[in-house]
């Protein structure tokens, strides 16, 4: 693709999204503006991920903006979020009136081939390895189509990646993982609509009739939850939530996806939560939760993302040794992938 097209994807991006942010390229391209950066390790695609490219080639009656989308939809029913990485954040207090975070480059972003074999033994990814291996399966299904290009944009303090796609007709940014609401990583899960796809520009409509297409026949929330919210939340709203717990955990959703989908439940109701993450004893190598902790009429509840439970109990009953309130960076070595 020519150049020019990705610096006028980057005027898009300025113009329409909040933040700072970067594109990220595979090497050997000549762009030398400084919100370029090229990434350190090379782009592939996951084997699951190539089986399904391959054979989305050989399909002639798809529309290649139908295939990003089978893609799209594949690594939302076959991957989680990789939560534990945001143990691994660090609060930067120096300017009180600009608290932000910082992420570590190790997890997931400069990497190694023992990460890279190590992440084989399991499905959880974060949001850099999610951007790299989908804009690597983007180009290949575009083959050798010089108007169309995926790379990676990312936020310049590196934590949110998604994946830019820009062209003669339209620029989009698929982003499936959104930090901030209920990932379309769960809401596929759960057969719902996809909401993780921001059109910066579509002068045909062809992207925008892609999703629109893929969203036929989806709802916007679980009918379980539609009737329950009639029916149940007016007359107990503990009751209630207990109940969606209960619905998410028939879809199989991991302790992230419960995280998310009940952080938007209960602060629907304008109830401040706390966030606490909880150490996963069941699992195989040493890994963390978030759980939620919320006060309501007096009582103090917590809902437990790897039991997935609703239990009222005083933080003070919840064992230190399991629930920790502010993790810090290298508390415990990492075992690297």
């Amino acid at each position: 693709m020519n150049d020019n097209k990705i610096r006028d994807f980057y005027k898009e991006v300025e113009e329409c999204l909040d933040g700072e942010y970067k594109i990220i390229l595979e090497p050997k391209r000549n762009l030398k503006e400084e919100w370029i950066e090229y990434d350190q390790v090379k782009w592939e695609m996951e084997d699951g991920i190539k089986d399904l490219v391959d054979n989305l080639l050989k399909e002639k009656s798809m529309s290649i903006e139908d295939k990003i989308l089978e893609v799209y939809k594949y690594i939302c029913l076959n991957y989680i979020y990789d939560v534990n990485v945001l143990y691994f954040f660090r609060k930067d207090k120096s300017d009180i009136n600009n608290v932000k975070y910082i992420a570590v480059d190790w997890y997931g972003r400069i990497i190694g081939e023992d990460w890279k074999e190590k992440r084989k033994n399991h499905n959880r990814r974060i949001c850099y390895e999610f951007a790299r291996f989908y804009a690597k399966a983007i180009n290949t299904l575009i083959n050798g189509n010089n108007e169309l290009e995926a790379f990676m944009l990312g936020l310049k303090d590196n934590t949110h990646y998604v994946v830019g796609l820009t062209g003669k007709e339209y620029s989009v940014v698929l982003d499936l993982d959104d930090f901030n609401s209920i990932k379309d990583l769960t809401r596929v899960k759960l057969g719902l609509t996809i909401k993780g796809i921001k059109i910066l520009r579509d002068e045909t409509g062809k992207f925008q009739k892609a999703v629109n297409d893929f969203n036929k026949g989806k709802k916007e929330e679980l009918e379980e939850l539609e009737e329950a919210r009639k029916n149940i939340k007016s007359e107990n709203l503990i009751e209630y939530f207990k109940y969606v717990i209960q619905v998410l955990n028939k879809y199989n959703i991991d302790a992230q996806g419960i995280f998310e989908y009940m952080r938007a439940v209960v602060e629907t109701e304008e109830i401040e939560i706390e966030k606490i993450w909880k150490e996963d004893k069941n699992a195989s190598e040493r890994r963390y939760e978030r759980c939620i902790y919320f006060k309501y009429e007096g009582n103090t509840y917590l809902i437990d993302t790897i039991e997935k439970s609703l239990k009222n109990i005083s933080k003070k009953d919840l064992d230190p040794k399991i629930f920790i309130e502010n993790p810090e960076e290298n508390q415990y070595k990492y075992y690297g992938g």
